[in-house]
Formats: C-alpha cells, sequence, structure tokens
C-alpha cells in the first residue's frame, strides 16, 4: 500500500505536501487568475465588470453557507472526501468555462468553481493541517499558504500566456488540467484524516492533537472575541476581494501596460508567499493577536499607496505591502483561534469564522464593480475600503484570550 511505503515520513507531512499541491492548484478559481480574463472575455461578450464581478460574488456567498457546513463534517469526518469533492467540481468547472457563450453559463460554472473554492478547499485545507500538527503547527500552515500564495504568482502568469498564444477559451482548459493533475490526483491517493491513521497503523499520529478541546463551538458562539475577529475578517475580506478583482483594469485605467497590472498582481502574491512563511515563523515568537495588528496596517498603508499608484513602481511597492499584510493575516488567523479555543473543534470554528470572510469576499468586487459603473473610477471606493480596513484595526485590539464559561 502507498501509505505503508510513506511510513518513514511522518505521515503528516505527506498530508501537507498533498494539501499544498491542491492549494496551489486552487488559484485557478481565485479573483487574481480571473482578473486576467477580464477584459478578453468583456470584449468579447460585451459584458460590463457588474456582470462579472457578480458571478465572483455570488458563488463567494453561496460558498459561505457551505463553508459553515463543511467545517463540521471536517470535526466529525475528516477531510480526503470534501477536498476531493471541491477538486473535481473545480476541474468540471473549468471545462466547461472553455465552451460558455452566454452569461447566464458562466455564473453557472465560474460560481460552482468559487463555492469550491470558498466552501470546500479553502475552509477544510487550514483546519486540516492545524489538526495534524501539533509542534509544528506554526510552520505548517505558513507553508501551505505560501504555497497558495506561490500558485497566485504562477497562475495568472500562465492564464496570461496561454490568452496571448491561444486565447481565452485555451486558458481555462489548461486551468483544468493543472487542477487536475495537481489538485484531484494527490488528495484522492495521499490526503487522510489523523484520526484515520490512528486506528490503522498506531504510530502515525502525533497523539497530542487528540487533547480535550478548551472550547465547545456554542461557547465560542458566545464570546465576543470570536465576534469581533469574524467582522475582522468580513470587512478586510471586503477589501482584499474588491481590490483583487478589479486591480488589473484600475491599474491599466491609471496608465499602466496590462502585462505591468498583471505582473503587479504576481509580485502581490511573491510577496504574500514570503509574508505566509514569516507569519508562522513569528507565530512561534510572539503572540498572533499582535502579528494581525501589524499585518492590518501594512495594509492600511498599501491601500493608501495604491490610490495614488501611478507608475508602476508605486504599484509594486503597493502590491509588496499588500502581500505580506495577506500572508501573515491569512497564516496567523488560523493559529490564532486555535491559541484562543482549542484544536478538536477548529474545523468548525475556523468554518464559521470563514464564512464570514467569504461574506466580504462576494460583496467586495460587487461594491467595487457598481461603484465603478456608476461613477466612471475606482477612487471613491478605494476610499471606503481603507476606512473598513482602519475599523478592523479597532476590532482585532479589543480582542483578548478568554476561557470556557467566561463571556
Amino acid at each position: 500500500m502507498m501509505i505503508n511505503s510513506l511510513r518513514k515520513i511522518h505521515y503528516s507531512w505527506v498530508v501537507l505536501a498533498a494539501v499544498c499541491g491542491l492549494a496551489l492548484a486552487n488559484s485557478v478559481a481565485s479573483l487574481n487568475v480571473l482578473t486576467v480574463f477580464f477584459l478578453p472575455m468583456s470584449d468579447e461578450f460585451l459584458w460590463n465588470r457588474t456582470q462579472i464581478s457578480g458571478a465572483a460574488s455570488l458563488g463567494a456567498l453561496l460558498g459561505a453557507g457551505v463553508a459553515v457546513m463543511t467545517g463540521r463534517i471536517l470535526d466529525q469526518t475528516g477531510p480526503r472526501v470534501i477536498l476531493a469533492i471541491g477538486a473535481l467540481i473545480t476541474t468540471i468547472s473549468m471545462i466547461a468555462l472553455s465552451q460558455i457563450s452566454a452569461i447566464m453559463a458562466f455564473y453557472i460554472f465560474y460560481g460552482a468553481a468559487r463555492v469550491s473554492d470558498q466552501g470546500f478547499i479553502q475552509a477544510v485545507s487550514p483546519s486540516t493541517i492545524a489538526k495534524w500538527f501539533d509542534r509544528n503547527s506554526g510552520m505548517a500552515v505558513s507553508v501551505l499558504f505560501a504555497v497558495t500564495a506561490l500558485g497566485g504568482v504562477l497562475l495568472p502568469l500562465i492564464s496570461q500566456a496561454s490568452i496571448a498564444e491561444f486565447g481565452w477559451r485555451f486558458g481555462w482548459m489548461v486551468l483544468a488540467v493543472i487542477m487536475f493533475l495537481v489538485g484531484v490526483i494527490p488528495t484522492i491517493l495521499f490526503v487522510r484524516s489523523p484520526k484515520d491513521l490512528d486506528e490503522n497503523d498506531g504510530d502515525g499520529v502525533e497523539l497530542e492533537n487528540f487533547t480535550i478541546p478548551e472550547f465547545s463551538l456554542s461557547e465560542v458562539l458566545h464570546t465576543k472575541e470570536y465576534w469581533f475577529l469574524t467582522a475582522t475578517v468580513f470587512v478586510t475580506g471586503i477589501a482584499t476581494a474588491g481590490i483583487g478583482l478589479h486591480i488589473v483594469p484600475y491599474l491599466v485605467g491609471q496608465g499602466l501596460d496590462p502585462e505591468e497590472a498583471v505582473a503587479t498582481v504576481s509580485v502581490r502574491f511573491i510577496a504574500s508567499a514570503i509574508g505566509g512563511l514569516i507569519g508562522g515563523i513569528l507565530a512561534d515568537r510572539y503572540t498572533p493577536r499582535l502579528l494581525i495588528l501589524v499585518a492590518i496596517s501594512v495594509r492600511v498603508f498599501s491601500i493608501a499607496l495604491l490610490i495614488f499608484a501611478d507608475t508602476f513602481l508605486k504599484a509594486v511597492f503597493s502590491g509588496a505591502l499588500g502581500g505580506i499584510s495577506d500572508g501573515i493575516q491569512s497564516t496567523v488567523l488560523v493559529l490564532l483561534l486555535v491559541s484562543y479555543f482549542g484544536k478538536n473543534n477548529v474545523g468548525g470554528i475556523y468554518g464559521v469564522n470563514r464564512a464570514a470572510a467569504v461574506l466580504g469576499f462576494s460583496a467586495g468586487p460587487m461594491i467595487a464593480g457598481i461603484g465603478f459603473d456608476i461613477t466612471g473610477n475606482y477612487n471613491y471606493i478605494f476610499y471606503g475600503f481603507l476606512l473598513l480596513t482602519i475599523l478592523s484595526i479597532g476590532l482585532v485590539f479589543s480582542t483578548n484570550r478568554t476561557y470556557p464559561g467566561v463571556r
């Protein structure tokens, strides 16, 4: 059996490698890839930006509801089936997108990919890794988010090259192949639950992962700390997704070439990968709360700089700062939840929190798209995103570690 042949390797690292492959491939459904398809598809079909943004928002909104359920299912049955179903949905959706000619079909299939992205894969992957690791959890989660960011660097470039050479339909097919080879196959072959391996092999799991949780999900839902953190990911999700989907057309409107605008997206994700690794390392030395406060503060400066970015250098600097902020916050958030509320129910805890983030992701692109269609520019919208990000600093600052039974 393949698992037995890997017995000498602590199986937590095998699971991490497989989930990282899926996370990298899952960038096919990210807003940073969709923004590369934005102009060629809108030019061919005469779709406006609100219409295209609506598909991303609708899919994310539905994914929010799914995330609540998949988080609870993870705690009860493990991650393999959830992640495999998500990867297959995305693969099929990418194939279908290469054949569409109507806006309704775009909504159906891109919406399905976003549900899979937000509700299945991103809602479950970090909690899966947190359950497998104990002493090295910070490093493991940081590797996961760094690889996720790497996908955000590579796949927009691959998409842009495919579109430039063969057209946008071919671009979607390339993304389908990547998801199947890098996401579907490793997930089916290698992803397991720690409980499964403990029952079968006995010596492949860090048993200290299965301590009695400090909080049940119902207790967590009665703490102000949890809802302040949930509000934080909601408002930062609005700003992140609103800017993320529209950054290429925004920078083109600021005078940059399309290639420079796409390169800025790649710089942001390179910085996000670096930020994720930094966050994981620093989480072993500093409190996650402090790191998230620093990350959001950096994001405030990044958005402020982006508003005035009319050169490639300014855009790259803004993207680098924003990427570092994204990487640190994404990595440290799940560690903060574990440090506040325990590990065994982290699937359900993170799932509800992720649902709030996804709601923000769904609202952000629509807000930016409607704002642009009404005013003809992004200035007022981006100023609003800046204010929301400043608000989130106060929300995180108001949280402190609590204990079961303390409200």
